[in-house]
């Protein structure tokens, strides 16, 4: 049986096949360009998303003959596709991390008191949630409106496509828009009136990993495929989750890519209370029946290594060029073997969670004449996991525990930064045997949908592998110090920060 996971990201659109015992059985990617109108302005053309989606498909029916038995769809979070009538889109597609919605942030907290809507809708008031970027686009670009059929995500769009019937869309992914009631599980009457929507122009919503139409007849004539049952997936962030094997409350994915995140498993109870909200933690559901999710999440990341890269390290890129190696494992080789007492704040495109402060910027304490550029990259690495256990000290203070984390992303490659992690954060980190976590986790929906396996527990069981675990080691007690320090950063140059941003 070849169940095919799409993945479809902000940047590109990754299809991977597996069989229903994990094996990896072909894998197509295809990217597609941002498009910047206007300063925090970031939007996606949804017709090449289409031709992304398509390619992959047709790339990897070719290569397995012409067998795929099931699809499901992933995607990212928040984006906006206005669809007309036949799931045509009206206008580009108003990307998750735009920001030109922030201003509706004043319209909620003017209707409704920010923790009721918390608790409907388990996503602290922020300006990046699609419902935001409705309300723009009523007042703002009012015939797109009006003419809007629609207000699609992309996990829907793509099913629509696929199936050329109405758009579909999973609780996981619904969550996201800030219309969703997460405990109710469908949409809030109460947030639709507030924002004078209509909830017939939304998406029919479904569970994850459930079928909810076939490969359209044009589509099985033009591909040359067989009628494949079409299945929803769920945001990438909790197929992600399902695809590292978590199942268990306190188990989490940390994927170390661009960004960093840590998906944790809350099992079966919601949390959605004050202390959660006050610290930017949304709840939602996950994408396995019954459980919900949180996130914690750094907006660098990986980011702020690849501009230590981009700036400093000519001499490694130059390296790596010559002997054919990648450049991060140049870059990351000979790191000293003790903690650094340089510090890193990673805030190079504002901050995350917990304080998902747009006006921070990053900085570098502890330099003197003797620093060198290893000891900066080391520091980088510790200060980028700081960040995270500051997120993971929150969690078991709200009583969330956090047993055991699942790495995932290109940062898991690195052997030293993940004992690093697992030396600062006090936890076991394990890699799994397949980097493709997110379009496996869609695979086993796919799967489960297509009957392939009775439960998510008996696709995990027959799909997921872990490879290696990395333990604390004797350096918990040198770093502790480190990171009290760590904590005190933010907090002071706080207002130095905010100013700094502010200059032009």
């Amino acid at each position: 049986m070849v169940l095919l996971g799409i993945d479809v990201g902000t940047s590109g659109c990754k299809g991977v096949a597996f069989r229903e015992d994990g094996a990896l059985l072909g894998v197509a990617q295809r990217e597609y360009p941002f498009m910047t109108p206007q300063s925090g302005w970031l939007e996606i053309d949804p017709e090449k998303i289409w031709e992304a989606v398509s390619l992959v498909v047709q790339e990897i029916a070719i290569r397995l003959e012409r067998r795929i038995d099931v699809i499901a769809v992933t995607s990212h979070g928040e984006t906006l596709v206005p669809l007309g009538e036949g799931s045509k889109p009206l206008c580009s597609a108003i990307a998750n991390f735009d920001t030109r919605a922030q201003g509706y942030v004043d319209f909620w907290r003017a209707k409704i008191d920010p923790f009721e809507l918390f608790q409907i809708t388990g996503m602290p008031l922020h300006g990046m949630y699609t419902v935001n970027k409705i309300l723009w686009l009523r007042e703002h670009l009012p015939e797109v409106f009006e003419k809007a059929w629609k207000f699609s995500c992309v996990e829907d769009f793509v099913i629509a496509r696929l199936t050329q019937d109405e758009p579909v869309i999973d609780y996981s992914l619904a969550s996201r828009t800030m219309m969703f009631d997460v405990q109710k599980k469908e949409w809030s009457d109460k947030i639709l009136n507030l924002a004078g929507m209509e909830k017939e122009r939304l998406p029919r919503l479904a569970p994850s990993g459930e079928v909810v139409g076939v490969l359209s007849s044009s589509l099985q004539r033009e591909w040359g495929l067989p009628e494949i049952p079409v299945a929803t997936g769920g945001h990438d962030q909790p197929c992600g989750v399902l695809g590292c094997g978590v199942r268990k409350r306190g188990e989490a994915m940390y994927g170390i890519g661009t960004s960093e995140c840590v998906a944790l498993n809350l099992g079966s109870s919601p949390s959605l209370t004050r202390e959660m909200m006050e610290n930017s933690f949304c709840c939602y559901p996950h994408v396995v029946e019954g459980n919900y999710i949180t996130l914690a999440y750094i907006a660098s990341g990986g980011s702020v290594l690849r501009w230590f890269r981009d700036q400093f390290g000519y001499e490694e890129t130059l390296r790596a060029k010559q002997e054919g190696r990648d450049v991060y494992d140049v870059l990351l080789e000979d790191l000293p073997e003790y903690p650094t007492s340089l510090f890193v704040l990673p805030h190079f495109a504002g901050s995350g969670t917990p304080y998902l402060d747009e006006g921070s910027r990053g900085a570098m304490l502890g330099l003197t004449l003797g620093t060198r550029k290893k000891e900066v990259v080391r520091a980088i690495l510790e200060s980028l996991t700081y960040e995270m256990k500051l997120n993971l000290d929150l969690f078991e203070r709200f009583g969330i525990p956090v047993k055991a984390l699942r790495v995932i992303g290109g940062g898991s490659r690195s052997r030293q930064w993940l004992q690093i992690k697992a030396d600062i954060l006090e936890k076991p980190l394990m890699t799994l045997a397949t980097g493709e976590a997110v379009a496996l986790g869609t695979a086993m929906l796919a799967g489960k949908a297509r009957g392939v396996f009775s439960t998510l527990d008996e696709a995990v069981e027959a799909m997921v592998r872990v490879e290696e675990e990395f333990v604390p080691s004797h350096l918990i007690s040198v770093y502790a110090p480190r990171y009290a320090i760590y904590r005190e950063i933010y907090k002071r140059i706080r207002e130095l920060n905010l100013e700094i941003s502010k200059l032009v």
